[in-house]
């Protein structure tokens, strides 16, 4: 069952919320935390009590070197072996007795430093979830700010709130609500592990995620990823599949003048999300929130006028062009994959009757395909384009003869006949001196090579050289449709 409720929190709920609705986890964290501090405090007690030690087994053993070499003395001008060899063995003794005192000090230093390791990491851990807590988050979102001042890096924010988490509680009891913020943890943690997030426990029902060194598109990639998998998560609690969703804050790190104005932006985007319905993400600019595009990779992709899955032609330049200064500044690589549908039924496919289902059909098969972090465009009424950052242009050749390869075993059904399709692509990747319009021109070419050999291929333009003359990445074998 989803647990809904028909009122929204007000702004000042949004930040507070931790206290308000898990009174007792907040204590027993509180207690835990005076807890560590005591033990951490005793570990240091003890540390100085050894060093005290140490210090007086070392003055000890300088005075009975002393006695000894004032005995020597003594003895120098005497004729006595056997007086002389006593002496030396009190000096071997007493660096015996240091030694082992010293080892047995260090010994126990080791010890008391493994306990002290262990404190520290406790008590920047929260018991509960195992995630670092919110005196990790104070730490790292002031280093990141740091960095963005002194070295100019990027990093990103987002905050995580699990929606109407308080009736969640009170209905289901704490041991469900405890096994729910374990599970959102997780899945908040698996879900950022493979992009360097940092995922914190914030407090209550809201968790932190610091994304170091990633730029707002990809912290929005992130977001709806998060949105999604919250989402599809259940809770198995007593034979019951409970599930909840939640609301995401999202903000890069601009011109803040402290690293407290960065989080607040994040937790006006969070507010804004829970404001227009919850179980969404939103994105602060510095000046408002806007609404964070929800993209559903799953089998339906929708490619209407009205589709917020698939972009704008003008937005996916602006993208590709600020991708572009990405590769140019760190040598990130970056690909770009124009495809289009070729004749169906010996016409072009916006003329065929049932070009929308035909439009769909190939839509399903790139979605499927492609990363989130992908961006995928409508940029004509036959032409796809989908830009991948970080692959190279062999990478995304692959991608879309995967594509071209799936689509080209569709038979489509209408209530009138079984339609075979298939599609052409022309590739190209980032080259140096690039703007959108060189990286389109390439993949255009290739494009158009493939048409021109009869379509249902693939061909890879990587230098400006292979201009007339790009790679064929589909078999020969390959028996264009239509």
């Amino acid at each position: 069952m989803k647990v809904e409720s028909p009122s929204h929190a007000a702004p000042e709920q949004v930040v507070g919320c931790a206290e308000e609705s898990l009174p007792s986890l907040e204590d027993d964290a509180q207690d835990a935390q005076v807890t560590v501090d005591q033990a951490i405090n005793e570990v240091v007690e003890r540390v100085r009590s050894l060093a005290d030690g140490v210090r007086i087994e070392v003055r000890e053993h300088s005075q009975s070197v002393e006695q000894i070499n004032h005995d020597l003395l003594a003895t120098a001008n005497v004729s006595d072996p056997q007086a002389a060899s006593r002496i030396i063995a009190r000096l071997i003794d007493a660096n015996r007795h240091l030694d082992s005192r010293l080892n047995l000090a260090e010994t126990r230093l080791q010890e008391q430093s493994e306990l002290l390791r262990s404190h520290r990491v406790e008590a920047r851990t929260d018991a509960l979830t195992g995630l670092p807590n919110r005196r990790v988050f104070d730490e790292e979102i002031q280093r990141l700010f740091e960095e963005k001042r002194d070295a100019l890096r990027a990093s990103s924010l987002i905050m995580v709130d699990i929606d109407h988490f308080k009736d969640f509680n009170d209905f289901h009891g704490h041991q469900a609500g405890d096994l729910c913020l374990k599970k959102v943890g997780e899945v908040i943690r698996q879900t950022v592990r493979g992009i360097g997030g940092i995922v914190v426990r914030y407090g209550g029902e809201e968790f932190a995620v610091l994304l170091p060194g990633t730029e707002l598109f990809d912290a929005k990639v992130a977001a709806q990823r998060l949105n999604r998998n919250i989402e599809r998560l259940i809770v198995d609690f007593e034979q019951q599949e409970l599930k909840v969703t939640a609301s995401l804050g999202v903000a890069e790190i601009g011109r803040d003048c402290d690293a407290s104005e960065w989080l607040g932006r994040a937790d006006r985007a969070l507010y804004a999300a829970k404001r227009d319905g919850r179980n969404r993400g939103c994105w602060h600019d510095g000046k408002e929130s806007h609404e964070i595009t929800r993209r559903n990779t799953d089998p339906v992709i929708e490619v209407d006028e009205e589709s917020h899955a698939i972009a704008r032609r003008e937005a996916f330049n602006h993208d590709v062009n600020r991708r572009l200064a990405l590769f140019h500044r760190k040598r990130q690589p970056l690909a770009l994959i124009l495809a289009s549908i070729d004749l169906v039924d010996d016409r072009p496919a916006p003329e065929h009757p049932d070009f929308m289902a035909i439009q769909q059909a190939v839509m399903q098969v790139f979605g499927a395909v492609l990363r989130d972090m992908d961006h995928i465009c409508q940029l004509a009424d036959n032409q796809f384009g989908a830009l991948l950052p970080a692959a190279d242009g062999q990478d995304a050749a692959t991608v879309a003869e995967r594509a071209r390869d799936a689509i080209s075993r569709i038979e489509l059904k209408t209530p009138t006949d079984v339609i075979r399709i298939s599609i052409s692509c022309g590739v190209s990747h980032a080259l140096e001196g690039d703007e959108a319009e060189h990286m389109l021109s390439r993949s255009e070419s290739a494009l158009a090579h493939a048409q021109s050999k009869n379509g249902n291929a693939v061909y890879l333009l990587r230098h400006e050289m292979d201009w007339e003359a790009p790679l064929r990445v589909t078999p020969e074998v390959v028996i264009a449709h239509g």
